[in-house]
């Protein structure tokens, strides 16, 4: 009788590893789209193990495809995740993304290129054009009720440049992002260029963000530019302006 039972689970478990193996990923699309706020997943083939979406849409934002598969070492940690690669025209890296552990999702080594416009002109007030390569670097997140409660990460833009409204060298631009809690705060330095840049980026769980910027031009800095600068931000003592932005994301 016992090697029976042995034998009946083993069959249970093999018929149900197939089963989860070849269940249809789309299937599972209304469900994931229900966990995630604003995620939305097109053009799905493929199985819950492994599959690929021809365009995947998060926060208005079109992220291209997308393949996964199934990580099954995270569950000893207590975590469902899969490895995940981006190929699309604003983000194009991969990473190690799921849940467990308290939280709606989680990201981790999450590293890849994504397009400067898209990240400048999030909170900036004025549009403007871009160069260089933007390269982001998420050791870790974890959203809880649909905001980063938990960051660890780096934005790192080499090569930095304004092309519109104004020709402007950044050189190397850094921004370190970290947080806990209902707040994320980000760092931002450079290294060379025609204007010297810090500040910070602070963003609430609420809805609210608060941009702080302290440019300092140096000679060889655009006179459209500093005109601008003049005419917008606030004057500060040794030649530097300073911009501060708030509002809702």
């Amino acid at each position: 009788m016992t090697r029976l039972r042995r034998l009946l689970a083993l069959g249970a478990g093999a018929y149900l590893l197939i089963l989860l193996t070849t269940f249809p990923a789309a299937r599972a699309v209304n469900f994931l789209q229900q966990q995630v706020t604003g995620l939305s997943l097109q053009s799905v083939n493929g199985t819950v193990f492994s599959g690929r979406a021809g365009s995947v849409v998060f926060d208005g934002r079109d992220f291209g495809a997308v393949h996964w598969s199934f990580r099954p070492a995270a569950l000893l940690l207590g975590r469902l995740e899969y490895h995940v690669t981006f190929n699309g025209p604003l983000f194009q890296g991969s990473g190690d993304l799921g849940s467990g552990l308290g939280a709606d999702f989680m990201v981790h080594e999450l590293v890849g290129e994504l397009q400067p416009d898209s990240l400048v002109n999030r909170y900036l007030p004025v549009p403007v054009a871009t160069a260089g390569v933007v390269t982001l670097t998420l050791a870790s997140m974890q959203l809880h009720d649909g905001f980063p409660a938990e960051l660890s990460g780096t934005v790192l833009w080499t090569q930095a440049a304004i092309v519109k409204p104004a020709a402007l060298s950044l050189g190397k631009l850094e921004i370190t992002m970290g947080g806990t809690g209902d707040t994320i705060s980000a760092e931002i330095s450079n290294d060379g260029g025609h204007i010297a840049v810090s500040g910070d980026l602070s963003i609430r769980a609420a809805g609210q963000y608060t941009l702080q910027l302290l440019l300092k031009p140096g000679p060889e800095t655009d006179p459209d530019f500093v005109g601008m600068l003049k005419s917008y931000a606030r004057p500060q003592a040794g030649g530097a302006y300073l911009i501060t932005e708030s509002g809702t994301w």
